[in-house]
């Protein structure tokens, strides 16, 4: 059904199951769970969907529950369910999530309980803008660490908050949660959990179209959790329909993270690990485009305030974005960033003296600089920088971007003598040298190496590709599974151990291809 559009729809979530798919989702319930529940609850019911199939799909159940914050809406459903044989072990509760006494509810029930429901469709952050308060008490529940843990300002989903709730009550008194949420909020929620090592005997995503059911463009599921008296697993299969009887695929915890396709990672786990000598990088994050990025336009140069510009070019660097290296784009820059620093936290007070034009044109800009809103800036030198170093001066780069859905890695050479840079959605490893760039692009679009990535990259997320992922692949093990460790340790030993073929080069601190 299509979302109505006020504030309180987005406060509360409020996007209503279709019973058509209640009762689809919860048949397929029915055939999953490996014990009949006692009791069923309905914690955010709206009008009842979800409550009304479950009465009809486990017609043995001794009492269902359904609570909801809106008067309106249990009105409705009371006169759904008043001709229903089912209605005397209905009771409905009006209340609000976050303030119902629930263990003076759940202590007294027959067990084991099934969960059910569509919580909220909605993060605290969309809730803060709209001045609403329908939030759980502030607490560090996702454990973060640093600035996230101590503001409390980290975004979740509200129904990522209420799952791992009931999470807590089926720990505690057993049962299953099966709740239509957000694909990715039930990963993190299997995550948690699974790192945690909650007792979990079986789990399953059905995927569902969002779109068609709800008018929302996110890529969603039925989540099932059970925890019962079976052995615990960290696998959860995924289904692509409620019609398809057997999973496309299996994702699940494993050596200390969450793997996309189990199978798949297996294969080739053997590259899998932490890698000696590559590190991978994000590019140059400025937060100021307007500004700090120049195309140009013949001979001119014009910022994105649509201006001409007139700087030196010492710190005009080729700039390549995300798009640019997700579609092959690396030949030719079309654009020009200014680099301010050579490293995180340099003075930038010698622009002045060495770029007297740079440094007007920045002082000119200074108020929309100084307006960044990153905690990253804070107390740092006049027009810095982040995602620099010496790294970001290497002349050859092996690149991919992460945000598109697509494991495509380019090598990037210099343009017009310099370094090209490439904004913070773009990882890559810095390379002395085009013979080494080639290699390590060949190895890197190897059929083992995009198993091994595929493995584990979630393709439905906003940006796939991070650099924790990347930084799982051991390319020294690749390169030997591939008959190119010869080559590999002529790149990266130490120029204390030169090898004949190679020569030491003092500056990358390893050595390069003689030819």
């Amino acid at each position: 059904m299509a979302a109505r559009k006020d504030a309180k729809t987005w406060e509360f979530g409020d996007f209503q199951t279709p019973m058509e798919l209640a009762k689809t989702a919860l048949l397929r319930l029915a055939e999953e769970l490996s014990f009949s529940p006692k009791t069923i609850i309905e914690p955010t019911c709206g009008v009842g969907a979800f409550l009304i199939a479950a009465a009809e799909a486990f017609p043995d159940a001794e009492k269902i529950i359904g609570v909801e914050i809106e008067a309106a809406y249990l009105a409705k459903l009371q006169s759904a369910i008043a001709d229903q044989a089912y209605r005397e072990k209905v009771e409905l509760i009006q209340g609000d999530f976050f303030k119902v006494a629930w263990d003076e509810i759940l202590a007294p029930l027959p067990k084991p309980i099934l969960f059910i429901g569509n919580p909220p469709w909605v993060t605290n952050a969309d809730i803060g803008l709209i001045k609403g308060d329908n939030l759980p008490e502030k607490s560090n529940f996702q454990n973060h660490k640093g600035f996230d843990a101590v503001t409390g300002k980290a975004n979740f989903d509200i129904s990522e908050w209420m799952i791992l709730k009931q999470m807590d009550w089926i720990d505690q008194y057993g049962g299953a949660v099966a709740m239509l949420c957000k694909t990715a909020v039930a990963r993190k929620i299997l995550q948690s959990a699974w790192k945690a090592k909650r007792p979990i005997n079986q789990s399953a995503c059905v995927q569902i179209n969002a779109l068609e059911h709800f008018n929302a463009a996110v890529d969603a599921c039925f989540f099932i959790v059970e925890r019962s008296t079976g052995a615990p697993s960290t696998d959860c299969a995924l289904f692509e329909s409620f019609a398809q009887d057997s999973p496309s695929s299996v994702f699940g915890f494993h050596d200390g993270m969450v793997i996309a396709n189990v199978d798949s990672y297996y294969r080739q786990r053997r590259v899998i690990g932490r890698e000696p000598h590559y590190t991978w990088r994000s590019g140059v994050k400025h937060d100021c485009s307007k500004v700090m990025e120049l195309r140009r336009d013949g001979a001119a140069l014009v910022n994105g305030l649509g201006e001409l510009v007139t700087i030196e070019p010492d710190h005009l660097y080729p700039l390549l974005k995300s798009s640019d290296v997700a579609h092959g784009r690396v030949d030719d820059a079309r654009l020009n960033v200014i680099i301010t620093q050579e490293k995180v936290g340099d003075e930038t007070d010698h622009i002045r003296q060495s770029a007297p034009a740079t440094w007007a044109y920045l002082n000119q800009h200074r108020a929309l600089l100084d307006k960044r809103g990153s905690v990253i800036y804070r107390g740092k030198p006049p027009f810095s920088i982040f995602g620099i170093g010496p790294y970001a001066f290497e002349n050859w780069k092996v690149a991919i971007s992460g945000f598109y859905k697509r494991l495509s890695f380019q090598i990037i050479a210099p343009h017009d003598g310099k370094p090209v840079m490439v904004d913070d959605t773009v990882y890559f490893l810095g390379c002395s040298s085009k013979a080494e760039a080639e290699f390590l692009h060949e190895i890197l679009n190897s059929t083992i190496a995009q198993e091994a990535l595929n493995s584990m990259a979630f393709w439905n997320d906003k940006r796939p590709i991070t650099v924790d992922l990347l930084k799982r692949l051991n390319i020294s093990e690749l390169a030997n599974m591939l008959g190119r460790g010869d080559e590999y340790r002529g790149y990266t030993l130490p120029t204390a151990e030169p090898v004949p073929g190679w020569t030491p080069d003092l500056f990358h601190g390893r050595a390069v291809a003689t030819a």
